[in-house]
């Protein structure tokens, strides 16, 4: 998924010492749906763990960048069940 870093947190750890960083992303894109045209948007929490987290180093607002990983629930209880973030293997700066 390609998009604008449109807010960077501060990295945190968990309980078992691991660094999270967390950025949001936005992606914007026309797509076709039924034959027609359609403009789609999307914010999107983008997860980084581990030695992972290292690579938003150097990252600024407003940068476009390249990621790809997997989906995962936010969390387990309450609203976070039906919230969507995706899990970075790769980043990649676009300028």
């Amino acid at each position: 998924m390609t998009g604008v870093v449109v807010r960077l947190e501060k990295t945190a750890i968990t309980p078992a010492g691991v660094p999270r960083q967390r950025f949001w992303l936005e992606h914007r894109s026309r797509q076709e749906e039924d034959g027609h045209p359609r403009e789609v948007q999307v914010r999107l929490a983008v997860v980084l763990v581990g030695r992972k987290a290292e690579l938003i180093q150097g990252l600024k607002e407003g940068q476009n960048v390249r990621v790809a990983g997997f989906l995962s629930r936010a969390g387990y209880k309450g609203e976070a069940r039906d919230r969507v973030q995706l899990i970075a293997e790769t980043l990649e700066p676009l300028d």
